[in-house]
């Protein structure tokens, strides 16, 4: 907990997906494959895919995360899922804080 009293847990495993996520879309961006990417990471090229639109999250829903105050049931696998490209939609579909 925090000063403010606000329970935080930073899950390593999803900051792992989402830092992936944004330097893979720079080097795609650059010209990479998402299989050159996936075999150099040793990843499979699914994998890849399903992480890479987490490079377009809204930037305080990538602070939250990197803080630890996502919503407590928030699992990448559900981060990955579906993710709506809205930021609005995002915060609503995730569970996040209206701006």
């Amino acid at each position: 907990a925090d000063d403010k009293g606000e329970r935080r847990l930073v899950n390593d495993g999803m900051v792992l997906a989402v830092a992936r996520a944004i330097k893979w879309d720079g080097e795609i961006r650059g010209g990479a494959t998402l299989r050159k990417i996936a075999k150099r990471e040793n990843l499979s090229a699914g994998y890849v895919t399903r992480v890479i639109p987490l490079a377009f999250l809204a930037p305080d829903i990538v602070q939250a995360i990197y803080e630890g105050r996502q919503p407590p049931d928030l699992k990448v696998k559900r981060l990955c899922a579906q993710l709506p490209l809205d930021w609005v939609e995002q915060r609503r579909t995730l569970g996040f804080p209206a701006r």
